[in-house]
């Protein structure tokens, strides 16, 4: 109690102060306080660790991919014009009915023949002419458009409807002047439709023409094998292969990770189960969800994070989960 008689304490019943007790409890109480909120916290920081999932690195067969614009077209059409002035008369087709070569897609009566009324004496044998004109088909296709109605008057010369060529169905192709050198006739291809079916292509032929605005040369595309029903002015996606195909270790697309300008790329990869280390990598081409990791190159071991890994920051605490 020697320390209590120099700031001006006594005790004058030989025991303990009195004050002392209610005070030795107070700090007990404090420090009791203090251990019971330390103890929460480092149970949240346990409990706030990001939940992830691991990949292994692949090998797959990829190649430099090309990918260019196209719209699909008819380049041989047929157009149907009235040989001579009359009425049409009914049936009149529709569009997209389908015709065959030769086929009578019009019939035309002309203004003398319906004058005298001579479609009521046909049968007449004496009669070689009936006033009725057949405008066939001259090819197999599909009939686009139709621009009279049954009963319309039609001069001479003027178009009544169009039929596409079905056989001549392609994509029209623009080609940027700095990729010229990647693109031949008859080269294959791969046709992307926008609802994802993917047709095989071949670059048929070079047309002689390039467009002054954009510089590009264009080509036609045509399909292998069965040509679906597809209309015309169709925005595609053409894809041509630069490089033969090649071995190349690949990441799922979700594993790798770049900044707000796309300048810089990594993964994350696990050290044991519990510390994740950034590995920036220099991405390669994509295909079917799989990007190609052109460096570093990754043992079969390496443990890459899938899911959790976004904001991440470098040497990060993680919880790993088992699938």
């Amino acid at each position: 109690m020697r320390f209590l008689k120099g700031f001006g304490f006594r005790n004058s019943g030989g025991g303990p102060a009195r004050w002392l007790v209610p005070l030795l409890g107070l700090i007990c109480l404090t420090q009791c306080q203090e251990q019971a909120t330390e103890e929460p916290d480092e149970e949240a920081a346990v409990r706030a660790r990001p939940a992830v999932t691991v990949v292994h690195v692949q090998t797959d067969t990829v190649s430099d991919v090309l990918h260019l614009s196209a719209v699909s077209a008819y380049p041989a059409k047929d157009v149907l014009r009235a040989t001579t002035t009359g009425y049409l008369l009914a049936p009149v087709p529709v569009p997209g009915q389908r015709v065959r070569a030769g086929q009578t897609v019009f019939t035309l009566q002309t203004k003398e023949a319906r004058t005298l009324h001579l479609d009521k004496l046909t049968g007449d044998p004496r009669l070689r002419f009936s006033g009725v004109v057949r405008i066939a088909a001259g090819r197999a296709g599909v009939l686009s458009s139709v621009d009279k109605l049954a009963g319309d008057y039609v001069q001479d010369g003027e178009q009544l409807g169009v039929v596409f060529d079905q056989s001549r169905f392609g994509f029209v192709l623009d080609v940027p002047a700095t990729q010229l050198r990647y693109v031949h006739t008859g080269q294959s291809c791969r046709i992307t439709l926008p609802d994802g079916r993917v047709l095989p292509g071949r670059v048929a032929e070079l047309l002689p023409t390039t467009d002054i605005a954009s510089q590009t040369q264009r080509y036609t595309v045509e399909v292998v094998g069965p040509v679906p029903q597809l209309p015309e002015n169709l925005a595609v996606t053409i894809e041509i292969d630069k490089t033969a195909p090649y071995q190349a270790q690949t990441l799922p697309r979700e594993t790798v990770l770049t900044d707000e300008t796309q300048t810089k790329f990594w993964v994350m990869r696990l050290l044991n189960d519990s510390t994740a280390v950034q590995v920036p990598v220099q991405p390669g081409q994509e295909h079917a969800g799989h990007l190609e990791i052109k460096s570093p190159r990754f043992s079969p071991q390496d443990r890459i994070v899938a899911t959790g890994n976004y904001g991440l920051e470098d040497t990060a605490t993680v919880k790993l989960v088992r699938p």
